[in-house]
């Protein structure tokens, strides 16, 4: 049974492998990029359930990238930010695009995918996972 599509967006390899591998293997169905030139398509496209970008997206970063999804493409679209940036700076950044909350980077498989599933299940809107 599918939960939901997630779309992940990341420019490092062995991050986008690591992370669809432990939401497929929970349900959900993924769709990955490592380009932010392509993120819209990609939305129009599958419509996904949730944008996870990658903050440190070379050349352009994952806070502009959700402006403009919500700004464009649909401001009620579930967009969050991942990062190892510290956790103060991800809270601000977080408020400045308007993204749904934000999942650091050390964390576990288990994690990532519960806070997957929370952001998902929630209808109102939260800074911080």
């Amino acid at each position: 049974m599918t939960l939901a599509t997630v779309l992940l967006v990341d420019d490092e390899p062995l991050i986008l492998s690591a992370a669809s591998a432990a939401l497929r293997s929970n349900g959900f169905t993924v769709h990955t990029c490592d380009q932010w030139t392509e993120v819209a398509r990609i939305v129009r496209e599958s419509k996904p359930d949730l944008v996870l970008l990658d903050y440190n997206m070379p050349s352009l970063k994952g806070d502009y990238i959700c402006t403009v999804l919500k700004r464009n493409i649909d401001a009620d679209m579930k967009v969050m930010l991942y990062s190892s940036e510290p956790e103060s700076d991800l809270q601000t950044i977080v408020a400045g695009c308007g993204a749904d909350g934000y999942i650091p980077k050390n964390v576990t498989a288990e994690e990532f995918v519960r806070w997957v599933r929370d952001v998902l299940s929630d209808t109102s809107r939260s800074t911080v996972c």
